[in-house]
């Protein structure tokens, strides 16, 4: 007899490839001959979405199915069978119907006639965040990669676009490097790229010029790196802002400079012609693309990638430290109400400790910046508390090569001794890295141990926003999550 999900796949195919739960539940059991259980249709609903990467409880194997209108609706389909619409068609349709979407999505508003807002009741949005990536995912493993796709979050994009990314590396496509399809801001031009997040730069430089810069910079650096595997028929430059046409007025301010950080961070580009797309040349391409990407991955010289931006650096100003605070308490941390995992799960996948290891890299300047900011504060701290004696007895242990557990001595309250472990970091993060040296020494030296999140460590906004007084016992209480495998401390 066939299993349940064999039966559920030719339902699926004698339906036309999708249909609503309650005609799929008939059509599975006309093929069981009435040979039903008690709880059948819990088990369909149980296989649709195990092998459905739409469901949270996606297996992570075969991706078979898919939720056709959406989740919620109830109606399924097959994957894998010929859609009534397919990826040229899609590509096509977004093209011809980008321009009219965009105007339908202007903002009624007097004073923000110029801005236009996401509208996901239309085609064009449903095409672009749903079907594109539906069609996209066929020739995908979607255990390896996530496909993400948007119009935008509240605001409208310039131009439509899809990532496709190593889950070992990101999941988001603000961070680190990924495939990606961009449509033009008429959507009259498409390009494939493998492309560099530019928020990575963004955080540390604003929406600038200098952003675009340095994206630029990074680029020309990263692809000479990966020169041997540059593919054929691309191009050096791609035209997402389009300044020559004017269905609109050309885009300016800091959505020029979003879209330039796009534009500016892709390479090994090609051009697509949207009036004459072939279906095997996309299918090649992707797999081709995918290659390449594996390679540069997996390739030892971009294991650094996430700090490259701030190895650029090296000849920004000097921050003025007059107009860095160091007058403020420092906030306690305050572990989330809901407790975590026990601390001592080791991590679930080669994967995920390739993600943890990769994301939780800091570059030698960001933690060497964060050091010396905590060593003024500690100093200003005591000196307000009339401890001058001690002011000069505040220790940076990694000036003189030295490793005890932590990384700076210096005074509590009462001029005892404490012991600072500094976590830096560009922007916000939950995630970061503990060796077996300051965990041994978070343990042994208890309430006396701190770790200092530092955070904003690369511009004049630079602040410690939490200190872990005893974080072995925060641990102990599941308050934290320490992952010994990797000696990753989650904060929730």
């Amino acid at each position: 007899m066939a299993t349940w999900k064999e039966d559920i796949i030719q339902a699926l195919k004698n339906l036309g490839g999708k249909a609503h739960r309650s005609k799929l539940h008939k059509e599975v059991a006309k093929l069981r001959n009435g040979k039903l259980n008690n709880t059948w249709t819990q088990t369909i609903q149980r296989e649709l979405e195990t092998y459905s990467s739409d469901s949270v409880a996606y297996s992570g194997k075969e991706d078979i199915f898919y939720m056709a209108e959406g989740k919620g609706e109830g109606v399924w389909g097959l994957r894998k069978l010929d859609r009534n619409i397919n990826l040229i068609e899609i590509l096509k349709k977004i093209s011809n119907g980008w321009i009219e979407y965009r105007n339908f999505c202007q903002s009624t508003s007097k004073s923000g006639a110029s801005i236009k807002i996401k509208k996901s009741n239309h085609e064009i949005a449903r095409l672009v965040e749903k079907d594109w990536p539906d069609s996209i995912s066929i020739n995908v493993d979607l255990k390896k990669y996530a496909i993400d796709s948007s119009v935008g979050k509240g605001n409208l994009v310039p131009g439509p676009w899809l990532t496709i990314m190593d889950k070992s590396i990101t999941e988001t496509a603000q961070e680190m490097y990924y495939i990606a399809y961009l449509f033009s801001r008429s959507a009259k031009k498409l390009y494939l790229s493998i492309a560099i997040a530019g928020t990575q730069f963004q955080d540390i430089y604003g929406i600038s010029n200098e952003a675009v810069e340095k994206i630029e910079i990074f680029k020309n650096q990263f692809q000479q790196l990966f020169k041997y595997l540059k593919p054929e028929n691309i191009i050096e430059n791609i035209d997402l802002l389009e300044d020559n046409l004017n269905f609109e007025e050309p885009i300016s301010g800091s959505s020029r400079n979003l879209l330039l950080l796009f534009e500016k961070g892709s390479f090994f580009s090609k051009e697509y012609d949207l009036t004459n797309l072939n279906k095997e040349e996309l299918e090649y391409d992707l797999k081709n693309y995918i290659e390449i990407y594996d390679k540069i991955v997996s390739d030892p010289k971009s294991e650094n990638f996430n700090i490259a931006a701030e190895s650029l650096l090296t000849n920004i100003k000097k921050k003025n430290t007059t107009q860095i605070d160091f007058d403020y308490e420092i906030p306690d941390f305050k572990p989330k109400e809901k407790k975590l995992a026990s601390s001592n799960k080791n991590i679930k996948s080669t994967a995920e400790q390739a993600r943890t290891k990769r994301k939780t890299q800091d570059s030698k300047l960001i933690g060497k910046t964060g050091e010396n900011y905590v060593v003024q504060y500690e100093k200003e701290k005591l000196k307000k508390l009339g401890l001058n004696d001690l002011v000069e007895k505040v220790y940076n242990h990694d000036d003189h090569r030295e490793y005890p557990g932590w990384d700076i001595t210096s005074f509590d309250q009462n001029g005892k001794k404490i012991f600072i472990e500094v976590k830096s970091a560009a922007k916000k993060k939950n995630i970061f890295n503990i060796t077996s040296k300051e965990w041994d020494a978070a343990q042994s030296e208890k309430d006396n141990y701190f770790i200092y999140l530092v955070e904003d460590t690369l511009n004049n906004k630079i602040k410690i926003v939490a200190k872990i007084q005893n974080p072995a016992k925060h641990a102990k209480n599941n308050q934290i999550e320490v992952r010994i495998s990797e000696y990753e401390i989650r904060l929730g």
